[in-house]
């Protein structure tokens, strides 16, 4: 019973406080809800273009165009190449095979190429998967060096350039985050800083006749909390409409194969719970930060 009064007791002073800064809390909340929002925005553009990175990343293949060979040569190339370090697997195709398959990525147009069946000018050919796109480089220069092999395909105007943008896009989200989440926390210390110079001879009366640090710290982590949690739960509002929205918008109207987004279900749900722990983190953040010169009486 003693515990549940106490309890009560520093949430009714946290609402008060919470309460009492009036302007300056729904400054700090408006304020906050901008940047978690920023905060959700990145964090949904960094995990979608991740994942539309791992889906053009499984997309990078190697073609091996071979030359004349035997049945033989191609299974003994076959199994050198798949024992390579990084690879992952190699794929024979027939060059029928591949005759079959280009005419059926024409449609009604492939019909013309139906006199090419008895003149088949394509080679045969090895379809090689790396583990890694950053691997598929390196794997093409050993396999071109093969007898058996008439030249490698593989997209060299993409492995580098997507590697290399996603690394940066993810170190620049990090900062971005970083930035705000810091910026996020001054506006919430600045405002329960106002509650603490206010009561300063109060808090250090306190400390003065034995409060414990915990004690004084419990209302203003609940104030901040409240700040953090409101100003999340907003943000959270806004991030989790729009980005349904916008996944409906290009479900609709974007047709390009690696723009896939991912789809707001359970995306969505888990992000927004990110968010609001995220909030009542900065808000707590925060309180300590406004508390810390006080205390030391």
């Amino acid at each position: 019973m003693k515990e549940n009064t106490y309890l009560n007791r520093h949430i009714r002073e946290g609402i008060n406080n919470f309460k009492r800064n009036g302007w300056m809390t729904v400054a700090s909340v408006s304020s906050l809800t901008l940047m978690i929002f920023l905060i959700g925005v990145t964090f949904l553009l960094l995990v979608n273009l991740n994942h539309m990175a791992t889906k053009v990343e499984k997309n990078v293949e190697i073609h091996a165009y071979l030359k004349n060979t035997n049945s033989d040569d191609v299974k003994i190339l076959t199994s050198t190449i798949q024992s390579y370090d990084h690879v992952s697997s190699v794929t024979f195709i027939s060059k029928h095979e591949g005759l079959q398959s280009f005419m059926k990525n024409l449609g009604d147009e492939g019909a013309a190429f139906q006199t090419l069946k008895n003149d088949n000018p394509l080679n045969d050919e090895l379809v090689i998967k790396t583990e890694q796109p950053k691997d598929v480089a390196g794997v093409a220069k050993r396999i071109e060096k093969f007898a058996q092999v008439d030249k490698v395909a593989y997209a060299k105007n993409v492995v580098g350039p997507l590697v290399t943008s996603t690394k940066i896009a993810r170190l620049a989200g990090t900062i971005f985050i970083i930035c705000l989440t810091l910026a996020a926390v001054h506006s919430i210390t600045n405002t329960i800083k106002i509650t603490v110079l206010a009561r300063k001879e109060e808090i250090q009366l306190r400390k003065l006749i034995g409060a414990t640090n915990g004690f004084i710290r419990l209302p203003f982590f609940i104030e901040g909390s409240f700040i953090g949690l409101l100003g999340a739960f907003l943000a959270s509002l806004f991030t989790g409409i729009g980005y349904f929205f916008g996944y409906a918008y290009f479900s609709k109207y974007i047709n390009i194969d690696f723009i896939d987004l991912l789809s707001p279900l359970p995306l969505i749900p888990i992000s927004c719970s990110i968010l609001l722990l995220f909030g009542v983190f900065i808000g707590i953040w925060g309180a300590t930060s406004s508390l810390r010169r006080i205390l030391k009486v």
